[in-house]
């Protein structure tokens, strides 16, 4: 799969997350402004915001680990590209020696 499929799906996944978490929060405070003393409801409001933490933390991590991977492919290509430059160097100057050595 592209990566730009990737990045897409993830978009819309997030973005459906985050509508969802919206909706549910908005009915939790809703709902505790007519029970606010209701234990159940204080327990699902403390969930729903566990929730909202640990997902922020999984994206952080995802962005982190997208980033480094892109830095390594970044630096992958250069040092590649400075091999095929060395490679072709090589060549040239090996066969200028041996046409002017005749070897």
């Amino acid at each position: 799969m592209s990566s730009n499929y990737l990045k897409k799906t993830r978009i819309v996944y997030e973005l459906e997350y985050t509508n969802n978490f919206q909706l549910i929060g908005n009915l939790l405070l809703e709902w505790k402004k007519l029970r606010p003393d209701n234990p159940e409801l204080k327990s699902a409001a403390q969930a729903l915001a566990n929730i909202g933490v640990y997902v922020a933390g999984m994206q952080m991590e995802a962005e982190a680990f997208e980033k480094i991977c892109s830095e390594y492919r970044s630096e992958k290509l250069k040092y590649q590209k400075e091999a095929l430059d060395a490679s072709e160097k090589l060549n040239n100057y090996e066969q200028k020696y041996f046409k002017e050595t005749g070897n």
